[in-house]
Formats: C-alpha cells, sequence, structure tokens
C-alpha cells in the first residue's frame, strides 16, 4: 500500500480495507492518508470556495472539513500560546496539555456565555492563574491561622519586590552568620572564579 500510494498521480486513490476498517490514499498537491470505519473511497465533485473551480475531492476529506473546525481552532490558538516546556517526563507534558485544553474550554463557554467582554485568550490564561494563587493564599492563610493559638497574632508576610536588591544582605541566609559570612575571594591564574567551603 505504501509503495502503491508513493506511485499516485494528482487526483488518483487507492484505499485497502480490512473488515469495518479503511485505510484511503488520496494524491492532492500532497499524499493525504485518511483511515475510516464510516466511509468508503467515493470521491465527489465539489467547487472550490475562493475560485469557483470544480474539484474532485473524497467524501471522507469533505466530512472532515465541514464537522472539525472546533478541533482545529483549539490546536491554532494553542500552539499560538503555548505553556508548556520540553520535558523527558511524559506526565508533566501531558498534564499541562491537558490543563491548557481546559483552559480553552473554560475560556469559549466564557466568551459564549458572555458576548459583550472581548478580553483575548491570554489576558483570560493570566486572569485564571492570578485568582488561583490569590485563592491559594488565601487558603493557606486561613489553615495556617486556625492552628495558632488566641492572642498572638502572626507578622505579616512581607511583599514580594519586583526586582532583585543590588546589595544582598548577608541576613537572609536564616541566622547562620557565623557559619557563612559573605567574603570576596579574589580570582588567581589558575582559578578565574575561586569558590571555598564553609
Amino acid at each position: 500500500m505504501i509503495e502503491e500510494a508513493k506511485t499516485l498521480k494528482k487526483g488518483e486513490v487507492t484505499f485497502r480495507r480490512n473488515q469495518e476498517k479503511q485505510l484511503i490514499s488520496h494524491q492532492d498537491k500532497r499524499l493525504v492518508n485518511m483511515i475510516s470505519t464510516l466511509h468508503t473511497a467515493e470521491v465527489i465533485e465539489t467547487t472550490s470556495r475562493r475560485m469557483g473551480v470544480a474539484k474532485k475531492k473524497l467524501k471522507c476529506v469533505i466530512d472532515y472539513n465541514t464537522h472539525m473546525h472546533g478541533v482545529d481552532t483549539a490546536d491554532q490558538y494553542l500552539a499560538y500560546y503555548p505553556f508548556f516546556r520540553k520535558t523527558v517526563k511524559w506526565p508533566k507534558k501531558l498534564f499541562f496539555y491537558l490543563l491548557q485544553y481546559c483552559l480553552f474550554n473554560s475560556y469559549v463557554t466564557v466568551s459564549k456565555n458572555n458576548p459583550n467582554s472581548c478580553k483575548p485568550f491570554p489576558d483570560f490564561m493570566s486572569d485564571i492563574t492570578e485568582n488561583l494563587i490569590l485563592t491559594s493564599d488565601a487558603g493557606s492563610s486561613l489553615s495556617s491561622s486556625s492552628d495558632e493559638p488566641q492572642g498572638l497574632s502572626r507578622t505579616p508576610m512581607p511583599t514580594p519586590t519586583k526586582c532583585a536588591p543590588k546589595n544582598d544582605p548577608p541576613g537572609r541566609l536564616d541566622g547562620k552568620l557565623k557559619n557563612h559570612k559573605l567574603v570576596h575571594i579574589p580570582p588567581t591564574n589558575s582559578d578565574k572564579m575561586p569558590t571555598q567551603n564553609c
């Protein structure tokens, strides 16, 4: 089948059937392969939308083009704004992929229910992220405040700075200043970036 499909000329079709499954190969601008349990290798004449020229297409390709627009739109949106990175661990990749699909489905639902709001998808994702962070912070502060004895107040958490401090304060090392001191070690000819054990 593979060798036969490679030698097809433009407009030619070849197929193989195994019980209900059918593999169809059609040569158009490039080789199109379809697997179907519903269709036959029927070719239908259609007119193209742009030029109005009559063209021959497979029935399964026409059905795919008419019914799969939602999936193509979702894939297009998610290709524009990917937030997963390359990783060797496939569960992590699958988790972020499914999370992004859930975000897109919720974006579509919110957009259909609120037609007056025209918030772009990246803004919607950042709003969801901020709300998740705020609710997790509120939940952790409520659970930790219930563990405290009555009459004692928690020290307020410092607000995070937007940029790193220019001078690194030595007090940030959790009170172990006797063991750790920030000391400049001058470079030597053999070692340009020397280090020292504590």
